[in-house]
């Protein structure tokens, strides 16, 4: 994403069974995607900083540091919707299907994690200590109405080429 997060929502969606993902970003773009559970299972170890399939750390201490330092940059996450006539959807006004997840860059000094449907583009961020719990707190309070059971161990395989699907 090349601008500034203003917001992130997430909203379950019990007719779709889905968690409703939304980014604000402060030049108004809306960037929007479905959730499913299968998909969250594999984010959630990710966002704590483990490797889905050896349970290592992503990063290492130093690096998390770093990560600290350069990010100064607060996120909303209320639940309130901004609206003006000038927004714009990126990924078109449909939200898209997450379906596999890419690391970039993670042994370098600025780590990016790609959330992507099975085809076309994704979301990209910046795996920076500050976000990353800004995005846990609020994927954990939109889990609690999915009633999905999510605090069971969890177990994951990741390919070769560092995509997960």
């Amino acid at each position: 994403m090349s601008n500034q997060i203003k917001q992130i929502q997430a909203n379950y969606h019990p007719v779709e069974d889905r968690i409703l993902f939304k980014i604000h970003t402060d030049n108004q773009q809306i960037f929007q995607a479905w959730i499913t559970r299968r998909y969250l299972k594999l984010l959630m170890p990710v966002l704590q900083g483990q490797h889905p399939e050896t349970g290592k750390p992503l990063m290492t201490d130093s690096e998390n540091t770093s990560a600290e330092e350069q990010s100064s940059e607060e996120i909303d996450t209320t639940s309130s919707e901004p609206t003006s006539e000038s927004e714009t959807y990126p990924l078109g006004k449909e939200p898209i299907l997450l379906t596999k997840m890419t690391f970039k860059d993670f042994d370098e000094s600025a780590p990016q994690l790609v959330l992507e449907p099975e085809q076309g583009v994704g979301i990209t961020f910046d795996y920076h200590p500050p976000f990353i719990k800004a995005l846990m707190s609020v994927l954990s309070q939109a889990i609690i109405p999915a009633e999905w059971h999510l605090s069971d161990q969890f177990i994951h395989q990741m390919p070769e080429n560092s995509t997960l699907q």
